[in-house]
C-alpha cells in the first residue's frame, strides 16, 4: 500500500449541479498494493433509484476487485456482477428503469485497465494532450460513429441523453474494455456527463495542465461546469501516476506492449486483443429502421418526380 500511495495522486469531487435537486452520481476508490481501483457512475431511474443504482455499481465493482489479482477478465466480471445486482434489485424492489452508467479504472502497475458502460468517460492526459479513451454508449454517439451526425451537432442534440447501454437495465450487459502501459506523469480522468457534457476537452486540458495540485484542479473543473450552467450532476475523479513501479509479471502484459491504448475483449477468464479502431456495431432493429427510412425516402422522392 505505501508504494501505491507514493506513486499515485488521487482527487475526486461530486456536486449536484445547478439544475438538479438530487445527486444521482457516485464515485469510489481504494488504493491497493498493486495500484488501486477507481469508479464513477451516473445513475438513472428518477427519485430514490438513480443514486441507489450508481452507489450499488461503485460498491460492487470496488468490492469485486480489491481482494484479487487484477486482469481484464476480472474487471469485466466486476461490471457484469454489478449489472446482475442492479437488475435484480430493480425487479424485486419495484424500481423498473433503474440503471447506471459506470467507468472503472484499475491501476495494476505498470498498467491501467479500464471498463466502461454508458456515457461516463475516461480520459488520458499525457504530455499535455488530452485524449478521450472510452466511446459513449448513446444514441447521438452511435450516429456520429456511423457518419449520420456531425460531432458539433451532437453536443446540443435533443436526444444526447438517450443511453443505449447501461448497468441494470437488461439481464446481460456489453462491457467495453481497454488498457495501456502507464508513463510517469500520466493523468487518468474519470467523469460523468455533467462535466464533459459542459466543458470541452480544451478547457479540461487547460485546467489539468495549469494546476499541479490535483485537488485544486478537480475543484476548478467542477466550479467551471457549474459556472457554465451546471445542468446535470457533476462528478470527476483524477488519478495521476507520479511514478510507475514495474510491478510483477502480468499474464496480459503482451496485449499492452504498445505505447497506445489497446481495446481488449475478455470473457469467462479468457483475454484477447481486438482492433483499436472498431467498426460500428449495428443491431438488427437499427438495420430494419434504416431500411424502412431509406424506403420511405425513396417513395417520397419518386412521388415528387411524378
Amino acid at each position: 500500500m505505501p508504494e501505491a500511495e507514493a506513486a499515485l495522486a488521487v482527487a475526486a469531487l461530486s456536486h449536484p449541479g445547478q439544475k438538479r435537486e438530487r445527486n444521482e452520481d457516485a464515485y469510489g476508490y481504494q488504493l491497493t498494493p498493486y495500484g488501486g481501483v477507481f469508479v464513477v457512475a451516473d445513475g438513472m431511474g428518477g427519485h430514490a433509484h438513480g443514486d441507489r443504482a450508481a452507489r450499488m455499481a461503485v460498491d460492487t465493482i470496488v468490492e469485486h476487485l480489491i481482494e484479487r489479482d487484477p486482469s481484464p477478465a476480472l474487471l469485466a466480471d466486476a461490471m457484469e456482477e454489478a449489472n446482475r445486482r442492479i437488475y435484480q434489485a430493480a425487479r424485486s424492489g419495484r424500481a423498473e428503469g433503474m440503471g447506471t452508467t459506470a467507468t472503472a479504472l484499475v491501476v495494476d502497475f505498470p498498467y491501467a485497465l479500464i471498463a466502461h458502460v454508458g456515457d461516463s468517460r475516461a480520459y488520458l492526459l499525457r504530455n499535455g494532450l488530452l485524449v478521450q479513451l472510452t466511446q459513449d454508449h448513446s444514441w447521438v454517439a452511435d450516429r456520429v460513429r456511423e457518419g449520420l451526425l456531425r460531432p458539433e451537432d451532437a453536443r446540443g442534440h435533443r436526444w444526447k441523453n438517450v443511453i443505449t447501454n447501461a448497468l441494470g437495465t437488461f439481464p446481460e450487459v456489453e462491457v467495453d474494455l481497454l488498457g495501456l502501459k502507464l508513463k510517469p506523469g500520466d493523468l487518468l480522468l474519470l467523469s460523468t456527463d455533467g462535466l464533459h457534457g459542459v466543458l470541452g476537452e480544451e478547457a479540461i486540458a487547460r485546467v489539468l495542465t495549469g494546476e499541479p495540485n490535483l485537488e485544486q484542479a478537480v475543484g476548478r473543473l467542477v466550479e467551471l461546469a457549474n459556472a457554465w450552467g451546471g445542468p446535470d450532476n457533476i462528478t470527476t475523479l483524477a488519478v495521476r501516476a507520479d511514478r510507475v513501479p514495474e510491478g510483477g509479471e502480468k499474464p496480459y502484459a503482451l496485449l499492452l506492449s504498445s505505447d497506445q491504448p489497446v481495446y481488449i475483449r475478455a470473457r469467462s477468464g479468457e483475454t484477447e486483443l481486438v482492433l483499436p479502431k472498431r467498426p460500428p456495431k449495428y443491431r438488427l432493429s437499427e438495420i430494419v429502421l434504416l431500411l424502412l427510412w431509406l424506403g420511405l425516402l425513396a417513395y417520397v422522392l419518386l412521388n415528387q418526380r411524378g
